[in-house]
């Protein structure tokens, strides 16, 4: 079973990393968390390969951006004394590379990190980077938006769960009921009816696959429901929900529209060629959503 004792945060110290931060504390709160801290310095400038960027000074700067990076990361608020927050910092050519390996050999649990960041201290966070360290996961990776009109819950109080009957996104409902086990949460399933069929079946004349397959939403809802009661512990509240459209416009629409605390989703499901083309379901969600996502890599 999943409980996330050990927890990485990393920062550049932008308001979407201070998010993941408060985040944290959440998580700390429900699972006695230890947590840390984590700034990469990353001169991206320097190329190890070109002898001409190995001037004499090279360190100096290096050592001044640690020293600001320290003194930053020492005026982040800690709210609660109780929880263990440590701090690391570390030198690497990319951000995220040394988080994906410093999580996977220090045996994190968890990964909290902004979506983007700012170009700054250390370039660090453009939204690649989250998306890079999703792709690569050593564990879970939550990621999170600033959002000013929107307070921090003190708990989870609605998950939502997107299924899309792959083994993938039933590996997922485990986590979330790990989840909604500790903090007494509310859970949303949703399933996406994808209206577009693949181009092989247009000689036949179809473009929806609910022309083809009339009953599909009435099967959808009852296998979606099926699953629910199969996989949900007895004490979880649920509720299924079948939509038709594109799948990450009808996720992030519905958890918009449903003020969800959480989206947990599996990196890969069914779209498996179009996540080599375009990016994963899940991609396009961290890419559009306000609401935090909880990224599960299941092999």
């Amino acid at each position: 079973m999943w409980q996330p004792k050990k927890i990485l945060i990393p920062t550049d110290f932008s308001q979407n990393a201070n998010e993941a931060m408060l985040y944290a504390h959440l998580f700390a709160r429900i699972y006695n968390t230890q947590c840390t801290l984590f700034h990469v310095i990353s001169l991206f400038d320097y190329d190890p390969n070109n002898p001409n960027y190995n001037f004499p000074s090279f360190d100096d700067v290096y050592n001044t951006h640690e020293q600001i990076a320290s003194e930053e990361i020492d005026k982040l608020h800690v709210k609660d004394e109780n929880i263990l927050f440590e701090k690391k910092i570390v030198r690497g050519v990319s951000a995220a590379d040394e988080i994906i390996n410093f999580a996977g050999e220090n045996g994190y649990d968890l990964i909290i990190m902004g979506t983007h960041g700012r170009s700054g201290l250390s370039h660090f966070f453009i939204g690649s980077v989250t998306e890079k360290v999703i792709r690569h996961q050593p564990c879970p990776v939550m990621a999170v938006r600033y959002q000013r009109e929107n307070a921090i819950p003190e708990r989870f109080e609605k998950i939502l769960v997107p299924v899309d009957f792959s083994n993938y996104s039933r590996k997922t409902l485990e986590y979330a009921v790990e989840l909604a086990t500790n903090s007494d949460a509310f859970i949303e399933l949703i399933h996406v009816i994808e209206e577009q069929i693949h181009p092989a079946y247009y000689v036949a004349g179809d473009v929806s696959i609910l022309k083809m397959f009339p009953d599909l939403r009435e099967k959808s809802t009852t296998a979606l429901r099926e699953l629910a009661e199969n996989n949900l512990k007895q004490d979880i509240k649920f509720s299924c929900h079948v939509k038709e459209g594109k799948s990450h416009t009808e996720i992030v629409d519905f958890a918009d529209e449903q003020d969800i605390d959480l989206i947990v989703m599996a990196t890969h499901g069914l779209s498996g060629f179009e996540h080599f083309l375009m990016g994963s379901t899940t991609e396009k969600v961290l890419r559009k959503s306000s609401t935090p996502i909880l990224a599960i890599k299941i092999k």
